[in-house]
C-alpha cells in the first residue's frame, strides 16, 4: 500500500506524522495524561463471577478450539458468549 493510502486511511498527513514523532523522540510527556494503573486482567463485569463446568463430547470441544483459534478467542470468551447468544435468542 502506498503512502499516500495510509494516509488517507487513517487520516493523517506526513506533518501529523513527523509531529507526533518529533513529540515521541523528545520524550516530554507533560502534555499527555494517563489513566490509572491496575495489576491483573480487566475486568469483564462490575458483578462478582461464579464458576461453571460443562461436559460435553470430544467431538465438540474439538469444534470449539477449532473456531477460537480461528477467531483468536479464548474458550471462555467463546462460551460467555454462546450463552449470552442462547439467553438473548430464547428470552
Amino acid at each position: 500500500m502506498s503512502t499516500e493510502k495510509l494516509h488517507k486511511k487513517f487520516g493523517v498527513d506526513r506533518e501529523q506524522l513527523e509531529e507526533w514523532a518529533s513529540e515521541y523522540e523528545s520524550e516530554s510527556w507533560s502534555d499527555m495524561s494517563f489513566g490509572q494503573i491496575t495489576q491483573g486482567r480487566p475486568r469483564i463485569s462490575r458483578e462478582e463471577l461464579k464458576p461453571i463446568t460443562v461436559k460435553v463430547p470430544a467431538s465438540r470441544l474439538l469444534a470449539i478450539q477449532q473456531v477460537i483459534s480461528n477467531k483468536g478467542m479464548t474458550q471462555s470468551e467463546f462460551l460467555r458468549q454462546a450463552i449470552d447468544h442462547e439467553i438473548i435468542a430464547l428470552s
